[in-house]
């Protein structure tokens, strides 16, 4: 009996939680992931003839200058993004003074998007590790992460690329365990500074809490997350709420509903093929709002009952929540820009990349994105309209892509998170 827990703790010593071969492909992708950013701003700029759009950068750069001027954000200069975002924008910003120069600021914020995706890159690696329990297929989804066209070009110029790595290392936390981070607490310090980036990795939280308290207890497992997400929101928040209290809901939990529609949404496209090609004059878009809006919530709902109806902490399954509460969020909220697709890419490629003929469908849906931005924008629709003449040529292309991309998301989406299999597993295995 001595002699085999002796063989067992010798056994955990000398298995490392990272083996060398998983550091060696840790390398290679890193190596890649730079390599592939570089080529593809190449292909975008000098071959194809595009452009890498900066609007973002700049818009973060414009507004943190401000506040030399006496325009400060969230007081007296509207400024839409949590305050953690900012960060970036301030270490870019300090050796563009010392340069004097704004060109700098612009290198070096691409620069920590880059090394940031790097970061991300790795943890799809690590997270496809753990759910496929093979370092091919791990190397197979992070190859298929850092080539993905369209997400690959908005790395390189939305924030939201700060706030995705910060989730998928807290994911990466979750799922390596006390081993990994010591502290589970840790986690949730990760996520909720990922919120403050960017708002959108709130929305992993109810999942990693259920997930954990299958080890623990939902009680204990929400009063740890809260103990941590707590403090650090009120410490983060507070400013905002001494200065300017009516822009805390509106910087943090931003529902939209005071602006336009976008012709870039599902909400838009559906209307157009009810109203413009099918002639239902009846149906405004507030009306496919609406109805979009309840299949919302309905959706996140059923997600919910089967999230907490699960009781085993399976990895895969929490990525497979996540990657449905994050796709209901992006088809069919009000707002949606091309840069979203950062959202959900890394999950995408973790679940598709033991199958072929998914990675074949995700790299279609790649291209169509990055058709969408930056090759169309401006040429077929812009943020408020189709940009041509309604029933012209270049009319029903824009149509017919967003229609194209739209649909074949949804089916991708569904093939990835297998609903029909999750359903068997969680109502009918017993």
């Amino acid at each position: 009996m001595s002699k085999k827990k002796r063989l067992v703790k010798k056994e955990e010593i000398i298995e490392p939680i990272i083996t060398f071969g998983m550091k060696q492909h840790l390398k290679y992708l890193v190596g890649l992931s730079v390599i592939a950013k570089i080529a593809l701003f190449i292909i975008t700029v000098f071959i194809i003839g595009s452009t890498v759009d900066m609007y973002q950068s700049s818009y973060y750069y414009d507004h943190f200058v401000a506040i030399f001027h006496g325009d400060y954000p969230y007081i007296n200069n509207y400024y839409e993004y949590p305050i953690l975002s900012f960060i970036p924008v301030v270490v870019a910003w300090i050796p563009s003074v010392i340069f004097n120069s704004v060109f700098v600021y612009m290198v070096v914020f691409v620069a920590l998007l880059i090394i940031a995706d790097c970061v991300t890159t790795m943890c799809v690696y690590l997270i496809a590790r753990k759910i496929w329990n093979d370092s091919k297929t791990a190397f197979t989804a992070a190859i298929i992460y850092l080539t993905a066209i369209s997400a690959m070009y908005f790395v390189m110029t939305e924030n939201s690329t700060f706030a995705s790595c910060l989730l998928m290392i807290g994911l990466t936390m979750v799922l390596y365990g006390k081993d990994f981070i010591h502290s589970k607490i840790n986690v949730y310090f990760v996520l909720i500074c990922g919120y403050f980036v960017k708002v959108f990795p709130i929305i992993v939280l109810p999942f990693v809490i259920l997930y954990n308290s299958r080890s623990t207890s939902l009680k204990q497992e929400i009063i740890s997350s809260l103990k941590i997400i707590i403090p650090v929101s009120f410490i983060l928040t507070l400013p905002i709420i001494i200065f300017n209290p009516a822009s805390v809901l509106k910087t943090l939990l931003p529902a939209r509903m005071d602006i336009g529609y976008f012709p870039e949404t599902i909400i838009w496209t559906l209307h157009v093929w009810i109203h413009d090609i099918l002639h239902f004059s009846s149906i405004s878009i507030d009306n496919v709002l609406m109805f979009v809006y309840a299949c919302m919530i309905i959706g996140f709902l059923l997600l919910f009952y089967t999230a907490c109806k699960y009781k085993k902490q399976e990895p895969v399954m929490l990525i497979k929540f996540i990657t449905c509460a994050i796709m209901i969020l992006v088809l069919a909220y009000k707002v949606r820009s091309p840069g979203y697709i950062i959202w959900f890419t890394p999950f995408i490629c973790i679940l598709i990349a033991d199958n072929i003929y998914k990675i074949g469908l995700f790299y279609i849906v790649q291209i169509l994105a990055y058709i969408e931005f930056p090759l169309t924008f401006w040429i077929l629709w812009t943020n408020v309209e189709y940009t041509n003449p309604i029933y012209s040529t270049n009319w029903y292309l824009a149509l017919l892509l967003f229609t194209a991309e739209f649909l074949l998301l949804v089916v991708l989406s569904w093939l990835a998170i297998e609903p029909v299999k999750i359903y068997n597993i969680v109502f009918k295995s017993d």
